[in-house]
């Protein structure tokens, strides 16, 4: 097994997030208008700003409002001995970011550490099939559906799921996929965020990447209506083994606005640059769509691979909430590393056991 490491679990937060902010610059242009914009290599940094700043978007911020629910689960599973709670946790969580969303920021928020960050209240593109689903007032899931929605709002939020149950790959995948299907009720919106959450977890297990999407892939095929998922991750595979990475090619996989062609770009973008975490993410961020969540997806599996070492400091330093990010991915660490009576003071009060 892999030697765990902080530096794993923050690189991996962190390395979303640089991914999902450089990545905002980009969405919603062609690439002939990013390469009109920054040239043909596309952009290098942050450029939207004028501060340079790396501002996230509502990807960063539903994967930490994951983080939180995961860690609050499992601190109530370690503590009570209380089956997990994982979905039903993140289900309130995620109704917890909504009202960021939707409410102005009030002091002294007890439901949530995060509901007192000012920051996390700023709209940033947030996905109309989230809000619209979390305003419904019921939780979908995989046996009842709330929508027909395969976005990719339920694949990008998803690292921490893998992160959290690192020693039971097929649980990560099977909460990953209840916990997309809260808001996505398509199969391939579900199951991406199950395979990505699975793909983390062996990751962290000490699997080399195609390793870990091979084993995933014998998990998924056990899942109803797999095909499409299945056929997006493989065909990231197949391409990855053909010539230099290029634009162009990373665009033959889609636009990566769908859950299954995010996760299939996002894993072309890891393994043509495995142990390159600038050289993946430059290449997740400048295509013909959703360049944020594929930025977000690829930082997050390049960033654990290689540690928050790898992340160059000219993206870590600017970027909003890093402070909050590091802690939150110290979190995990902490919290499903070591036993419950090694939790510091701190931990326990960030994630109550309710």
């Amino acid at each position: 097994m892999m030697n765990l490491t902080e530096s794993k679990y923050v690189g991996c937060l962190l390395g979303g997030a640089v991914g999902d902010a450089l990545g905002a610059v980009t969405e919603f242009m062609t690439l002939a208008q990013i390469q009109a914009g920054f040239g043909n290599t596309g952009i290098h940094d942050y450029h939207e700003f004028e501060t340079h700043c790396g501002r996230i978007t509502d990807d960063t911020q539903m994967t930490l409002f994951t983080a939180e629910a995961m860690l609050r689960a499992w601190h109530r599973h370690q503590e009570r001995g209380i089956g997990p709670v994982f979905t039903e946790r993140c289900y309130r969580s995620y109704l917890l970011w909504h009202r960021t969303q939707t409410d102005r920021y009030q002091k002294g928020n007890q439901e949530s550490f995060l509901m007192n960050e000012p920051l996390l209240f700023k709209r940033r593109a947030p996905g109309m099939t989230c809000l619209s689903a979390l305003q419904s007032g019921t939780m979908g899931t995989l046996e009842e559906p709330l929508n027909d929605s395969k976005g990719c709002g339920g694949v990008m939020r998803a690292a921490p799921v893998g992160l959290v149950l690192y020693k039971q790959p097929e649980e990560a995948f099977r909460y990953g996929a209840r916990i997309s299907a809260i808001t996505h009720g398509h199969p391939s919106g579900y199951l991406s965020g199950g395979a990505f959450s699975a793909i983390i977890a062996f990751l962290v297990q000490g699997s080399g990447l195609e390793e870990a999407i091979n084993s995933t892939c014998d998990l998924l095929k056990s899942y109803k209506d797999h095909g499409e998922t299945l056929e997006a991750i493989r065909s990231a595979v197949q391409l990855a083994g053909t010539g230099d990475p290029s634009f162009e090619k990373l665009e033959t996989l889609g636009g990566g606005w769908v859950g299954e062609e995010a996760l299939s770009i996002s894993l072309y973008c890891a393994l043509r640059y495995e142990h390159d975490f600038e050289n993946a993410v430059h290449l997740a961020v400048n295509h013909s769509g959703d360049s944020d969540s594929t930025g977000a997806i690829t930082g997050n599996i390049v960033g654990l691979i290689n540690g928050v070492e790898s992340i160059p400091k000219r993206w870590t330093d600017p970027l909003e909430l890093s402070e909050l990010i590091i802690r939150i991915g110290e979190d995990l660490y902490e919290g499903v590393t070591k036993d419950l009576y090694s939790y510091s003071p701190e931990w326990t009060h960030r994630y109550p056991p309710n």
